[in-house]
Formats: C-alpha cells, structure tokens, sequence
C-alpha cells in the first residue's frame, strides 16, 4: 500500500490523534498530583507552625508568671513605705502601681532579682532574657481590715489592756508579660509574636503593718 494512498493518511491521523489525546491526560494527570503535593505541602509547614507556637507558649509561660509573682512582691514591699502605709491606712481603693509615673512603673523580673549587696555576674543571655519579663499592671485592692482582737477596756474604767493590731485582707492583680509589644501602656496586637507570653494572676492576702 502506498504511503500516499487514502488508507494510509487516515492510518497517520487516527495514530496521531491518539498521541495526543494520551499527552493531554498525562498533562492533566500531572497537575492534579502536583496540586496534592502543594497541598500537603502547606498542611505540614501549618501544622509545623501551630507546634512551633505551642513550644513556644508552654517554654515562655514560667517567665511571664514570674512578671506577675514580681507584681506582689513588690507591692508588698511598697505597703511597708510611708506611701503604702498611708494608701492601707486610709481608703484603700484600687490603685494601679504600675502605672506611667507609679511606683512600680518599669519594674522588670531582672531588677527584681539581681543579688542584694553583690555583682550582678549572670550570662548575657539570662540578663538579656529576663529583661523581657515585666508586668504592665499590678492592681492592688484593700478588701477588709479588722482588729486581732486583744484589745479592750475594763468595766467601769477607762484603763485599756492588751494591743490592737489592724489586720488587712488585699487583694492583688497582676499582668505579667514576656517579650510583650507595647502602645504605651497597651498591649499592642499588631506586633505579638510566637514567642510573647501573658499571664494574669489574682492574690488574696492578709498584712499586718
């Protein structure tokens, strides 16, 4: 049979049409597997970075409860002042001490921490890490105040006995932050990283000046 001849034409064509009816399969066959690959692709580098954030998390949280711990120490050693002696004395509203301006403003667990007396002679690292730990908010509340009791006088005289004592119950809130971006005095969203921290922690305690 000739190769010019009819049947031979349509021999070429039909085997022609074949080639490229298997090329365009094989093409499509080959984006769908690399649309699947992709996929798993961005479901593993996902799921990668949720751990990543909840390492993170659990690996940072004992520094800003730290921060909040550092909140009630301080503040409990800003009652035995003139300033806290004359705050429980007296009304005892809520009062923020760290506040812009407070007493307690910029107070970080690093500062609160460097040894009484010595050299601060800790790594660079550590320094560098627990300067990032600070409370932004530390809220102290007089709840209640009543004597202990062992003071009184006699029946038909004026003559006292015994001492009285005030005992106070306070209650202290506190915001602890780790590697925490601030607007001011605000947590500011826009800029919290995998890394940051908050804890709030809640103190009920009893003082006797």
């Amino acid at each position: 049979m000739s190769p010019w001849s009819p049947d031979s034409q349509m021999i070429a064509t039909h085997a022609l049409t074949n080639v490229s009816g298997q090329s365009g399969l094989a093409l499509v066959v080959s984006l769908v597997l690399l649309l699947v690959l992709t996929a798993m692709g961005m479901g593993l580098a996902y799921v990668a970075s949720v751990q990543s954030d909840l390492v993170a998390a659990v690996a940072n949280k004992p520094l800003s409860i730290d921060a909040s711990e550092t909140c009630f120490d301080n503040a409990v050693e800003w009652l035995s002042k003139p300033a806290g002696q004359s705050w429980v004395n007296g009304l005892g509203a809520p009062i923020d001490l760290a506040v812009s301006g407070g007493p307690l403003a910029g107070k970080t667990v690093l500062g609160d921490t460097v040894p009484v007396g010595q050299s601060d002679s800790r790594s660079v690292q550590f320094k560098t890490r627990a300067g990032r730990a600070a409370y932004s908010s530390c809220i102290v509340e007089k709840i209640s105040s009543s004597t202990n009791g062992s003071s009184g006088n006699e029946i038909g005289s004026s003559n006292g006995y015994g001492a009285s004592n005030f005992v106070y119950t306070i209650r202290m809130t506190a915001v602890g932050n780790y590697n925490v971006a601030f607007n001011g005095t605000a947590i500011n969203p826009n800029f919290w990283q995998s890394n940051s921290s908050k804890s709030v922690l809640e103190a009920v305690v009893q003082y006797t000046p």
